[in-house]
């Protein structure tokens, strides 16, 4: 652990800047808690039900034969997709470049050759079209814009939205984007909801929208940025292209 430097002295002894958490029966490291550096790598229960969301969707049979996380974070959404399609070329991008350190690790602990790590602004980095695209982008407004956590716009969904319209360009027919993220809920109004409708109303496109959980990261509440928000809530924003 010295060696690959992963530990910081404290007191009499050392702590590590890495944990190991167990997900659909495979291990993954990612940044020790408190998550406070800048490059940090969440890992926590969005993980889970964004992976959960890639396995439900992946039960079905669905072909994929090319596959990319974006933002990859730990890498768990690029290998459970290899791990289920052990045929399809997956890629795992990200603007941090801890994040595909990483990812590669992860996915080769876990056996997943066929990962691709690779440093890309969404998608800016890699080529041509894809059968499956998922991500869990960072959804909050960080007052340190922090990478892992700050999603921009206004309440956290800039960067969500920017994925959402990858949909319009970057499916294959047949392909299907899974976003799981948050949205403020203002006045009782979904403000990402809306804002997704108007992007995604294109005939090419069918989607699904489905609120995961009511109610998460309630403290952000108390922040100045937050004043006019009812509620935060995890989502799942499904895209499929019908035709080209």
């Amino acid at each position: 652990m010295r060696n690959a430097d992963v530990l910081n002295p404290q007191g009499d002894g050392w702590i590590s800047r890495v944990r190991a958490s167990t997900l659909h029966g495979q291990l993954f490291l990612h940044s020790a808690f408190p998550t406070t550096t800048s490059d940090a790598i969440f890992f926590g229960p969005d993980t889970y039900r964004f992976t959960n969301a890639i396995v439900r969707h992946l039960a079905g049979n669905t072909p994929v034969r090319r596959a990319v996380d974006i933002g990859c974070g730990a890498g768990p959404g690029a290998v459970v997709i290899a791990l289920e399609r052990p045929l399809a070329e997956v890629f795992a991008v990200d603007i941090n470049d801890m994040a595909l350190r990483y990812s590669a690790v992860n996915a080769g602990l876990a056996g997943a050759t066929r990962v691709v790590t690779k440093h890309s602004d969404l998608l800016n980095g890699v080529d041509g079209g894809f059968d499956l695209i998922v991500a869990n982008p960072p959804y909050l407004l960080d007052v340190h814009e922090r990478i892992y956590r700050h999603g921009g716009g206004s309440f956290g969904e800039g960067l969500s939205l920017s994925i959402a319209s990858l949909a319009k360009t970057r499916l294959a027919h047949g392909g299907t984007l899974l976003l799981y993220t948050g949205t403020a809920i203002v006045d009782g109004n979904d403000r990402f909801r809306a804002a997704v409708a108007s992007l995604l109303d294109d005939s090419a496109l069918e989607w699904d929208y489905m609120e995961l959980d009511p109610d998460v990261f309630g403290e952000e509440l108390d922040e100045p940025a937050y004043a006019e928000v009812d509620r935060i809530a995890a989502v799942l924003l499904t895209v499929r292209r019908i035709r080209l």
